[in-house]
């Protein structure tokens, strides 16, 4: 790798390139559009977006893999029409998978603007498929900003070429003047159906067992939903590899999930630790500490005997149905809670170890870039659509809805509005929240500041995160819990013991060193992706074992395969690129 001089010292030029995809994406560095390719060299002339003639209407369209499709959503809502106005254009979304993505990245005919994820970098940037962000840099004061420096300077020396250049921008940069905020509700970690557990007696749950007794005591009760649906602690998501299993063990045990769980990151030292390949007996890694639980829900007959075969939609579907009793995130609950509303039988997170919230993502989110296609055909619009994006103020209408939706009160802080907050919880108006565009996970990925940045005007980005709001929306069972417990919003239970000492959050985390590890070699690669596919056909073998002694002996025969696979050399690499991309950004920082 080339080395470049960055504010007097020496930065390893490094791009993150992480799983099995980078071997196919790397492939379209070769090749060509059949278009012109020049655009990439062009520059605006324009002194300043002022200086755009937005006369014409355009179509700009933004595709990824992490977007929705805009054809079968409530598109454009009011959110979007704002953006459409003020640069006199029709917004469209698209959604790629891997394989779209690649053929369109080959052939020049992406969307106008494309989000991708790091094993995609390589190739974009071989193939010249990016605009140079800094020849617009006159139309996009958002991207370039004071306050997307750091930003900048990590896309410009980790994630671009050997020229000045900076083609991608990152979503939900958090900002210095961000404020430490717990929400409403904990999001992850020891899931329970609320009524149930206030039935048996609210049992404190400190660590895995206490879970599993609570578990088995809420079985007990409610054996079966009301519709005569067999009830089940809960089941694991089998389309998404390993998540399951790792992300449950990071949540107990303290540590940052990375792609695919073969190696995380400890959240308070920020050090790499070899997950599934570890030896240490007196060590529980996350992906040991997840199989471990699942083995005993197993043992106790709490597990879904359909664990293995369970998507996602599955397991939403089944927590719709009320069949499930616990879990470890509320991204499946489906329409359960909402269903639910006015009673105490929601779905609610109590607080495991690790809390994940607060993480200081000061370069954006890893694993998701945005950068304006040099196939385009209107590249100066699609930059300053890419632009507003990034702004605070699309923040501020995306998370909070248009101006109108909130106002300044007497504090002269901004306020959403009593009809805004009605809109959210009144049941009749369903299709006008849509319609507003208002906290809509279809554009969340597209938002470039974080929720919790203080604005100018001395608000949050994402007023739904002030202190009154959030108590005026909790529903009948988050008021319940408040009750019971003496606090005034169900998060305090994840603060009171993060400042206790008992659990944590990811404040301390870096998650910049994640995003600038230098691209993973194909040898290594390979040796990655065919240990995946090792512990995933061990899966089964783990989870049912039927004893202590069957669990040792299917671990053993596991850590074997993984031996001789070559996990040894995969480590050896592993811990020397988080060792010099730590260096790197430590270095950076204290400049």
């Amino acid at each position: 790798m080339t080395a470049r001089r960055v504010k007097g010292y020496e930065i390893k030029k490094m791009t993150a390139v992480l799983g099995a995809t980078a071997l196919v994406v790397s492939c379209l560095g070769g090749c060509g559009s059949g278009k012109d390719e020049s655009a990439s060299a062009s520059k605006t002339t324009a002194k300043s977006a002022d200086d755009v003639d937005l006369s014409e209407k355009v179509d700009i369209s933004i595709g990824g893999l992490s977007l929705f499709d805009s054809s079968t959503t409530t598109w454009p809502t009011e959110v979007i029409k704002e953006v459409e106005k003020k640069y006199n254009c029709t917004i469209t979304v698209k959604p790629y998978d891997q394989e779209s993505l690649n053929l369109d990245l080959s052939g020049g005919n992406t969307t106008d603007i494309v989000q991708i994820a790091d094993a995609n970098i390589e190739g974009v940037l071989k193939g010249k498929h990016a605009v140079n962000l800094l020849d617009y840099k006159n139309i996009a004061p958002n991207i370039f900003s004071d306050d997307m420096n750091y930003r900048n300077t990590i896309m410009q020396n980790f994630k671009s070429d050997d020229k000045d250049t900076q083609y991608f921008v990152t979503p939900h940069v958090v900002s210095e003047n961000a404020e430490k905020n717990y929400g409403s509700l904990v999001p992850t970690g020891y899931v329970v159906r609320w009524d149930l557990y206030k039935q048996i007696g609210c049992p404190e749950i400190n660590n895995d067992d206490d879970y599993i007794e609570a578990l088995k005591a809420m079985k007990e009760i409610y054996p079966k939903t009301e519709d005569g649906l067999e009830t089940y602690a809960m089941s694991a998501y089998n389309d998404n590899d390993l998540h399951t299993y790792f992300f449950k063990g990071c949540l107990g045990e303290g540590y940052v999930n990375l792609e695919d769980g073969l190696y995380v990151q400890d959240a308070k030292t920020n050090d790499l630790v070899v997950d599934i390949y570890d030896k240490d007996e007196d060590v529980k890694t996350p992906f040991w500490s997840g199989v471990e639980f699942y083995n005993k829900l197993y043992r106790e007959g709490l597990l879904d005997p359909d664990n293995f075969i369970t998507q996602g939609e599955d397991l939403t579907e089944k927590y719709t149905k009320g069949q499930y009793l616990g879990g470890t995130v509320n991204w499946f609950y489906g329409t359960y809670n909402t269903n639910n509303k006015g009673t105490d039988k929601e779905y609610i997170a109590l607080p495991s170890k690790l809390g994940w919230v607060n993480e200081p993502n000061r370069a954006g989110w890893t694993g998701k870039y945005m950068f304006v296609s040099s196939h385009s055909p209107n590249i100066e619009r699609a930059v300053m659509v890419l632009d507003y994006l990034q702004s605070s103020e699309f923040a501020r209408s995306a998370e909070s809805g248009i101006e109108g939706r909130w106002e300044k009160g007497d504090d002269g802080k901004p306020h959403l509005t009593d009809d805004t907050m009605s809109m959210k919880t009144d049941s009749s108006r369903v299709d006008e929240w849509k319609a507003s565009g208002i906290s809509d996970s279809g554009t969340d990925n597209l938002v470039g500041w974080d929720y919790n940045n203080v604005l100018s005007d001395g608000g949050l980005v994402n007023l739904w995160n002030d202190e009154d709001v959030m108590k005026a929306n909790l529903t009948t069972a988050e008021q319940d819990l408040c009750k019971q417990f003496n606090i005034d919003l169900p998060s305090d239970l994840l603060k009171n013991r993060i400042e206790d000492g008992t659990s944590m959050d990811l404040s301390e985390a870096n998650p910049t060193i994640r995003m600038c590890l230098e691209i993973t070699p194909k040898n290594i690669t390979r040796i990655d992706s065919n240990c995946i596919e090792i512990t995933e056909n061990a899966l089964p073998g783990l989870v049912q074992a039927e004893s202590d002694e069957a669990f040792k002996s299917a671990k053993e025969a596991l850590l074997q395969q993984l031996a001789d696979a070559g996990v040894e050399e995969s480590v050896e690499w592993w811990q020397n690129a988080w060792e010099t991309s730590k260096s790197a950004i430590d270095k950076l920082e204290s400049k």
